[in-house]
Parts: C-alpha cells; structure tokens; sequence
C-alpha cells in the first residue's frame, strides 16, 4: 500500500515573556499527521485518509544552552523530531500506525449484516 505523509504544526504556544533568558521560549507544539492512500478510495471515489493528532509540551531550556533554537529559526523539521522524541515512536512507525488504519477502513475487519431470514 502506498501512502503520502503530511505533517503539519498549526500552532506553537509561546511563552510571553523570557525564560531563563530566553525570548518567545515554545512551550507547546500541537501537531498533526496525515497519511493519504495512493490506492485506496472510498465509495464516492474520495482517496481514504487518516490523521493522528496531538500536543506535546518542551522543558523550559536552561540559561546558557547551546542547543535552544531561536523562535524564527524553528524548522517544521525541528517540530516534527521534537513530537517524535516526546512520543518515543520513529516516523516509519508512525507511518506504520496511519497504514495500518488506511487498512482498516478499506477492508473493515468487522462489519454489521442482518441474516436473510429476518
């Protein structure tokens, strides 16, 4: 099955004044991530698609570190290793999660019937 990934970061909640020294110190990114079937449609010919979503919180950065980012300087990148760092999940496995649902709606493993003697 072949699938197109989206990741989206609609917003970042930014703290409003400095944090150890730190301006506009991201304290909150909301994510989604949608995976599009290249194969699969649904009954009106829509491709089928799912989306897992969320928001994860980053620590406050210390004084002096290194490794903070810049707020203009956050990539999507940046956003996107930070959600699956906090999630503890690599992307393929994220891509195998979606996959597995893209599966799931088009052969449901269950489904409702009425037997033909009713």
């Amino acid at each position: 099955m072949a699938n197109t990934y989206n990741w989206d970061f609609p917003t970042l909640d930014v703290h409003n004044s400095a944090q150890n020294g730190h301006d506009d110190v991201i304290q909150n990114v909301h994510w989604r991530m949608t995976a599009t079937s290249d194969t699969e449609t649904d009954a009106d010919g829509n491709a089928l698609f799912v989306t897992a979503y969320g928001s994860i919180g980053l620590t406050t950065p210390d004084a002096g570190d290194a490794s903070f980012i810049a707020f203009d300087s956050v990539t999507k990148d940046n956003c996107k290793s930070w959600v699956l760092s906090n999630l503890d999940k690599t992307e393929v496995e994220m891509q195998t999660m979606l996959d597995d649902q893209i599966t799931a709606l088009a052969s449901p493993p269950t489904g409702q019937r009425t037997p033909s003697s009713w």
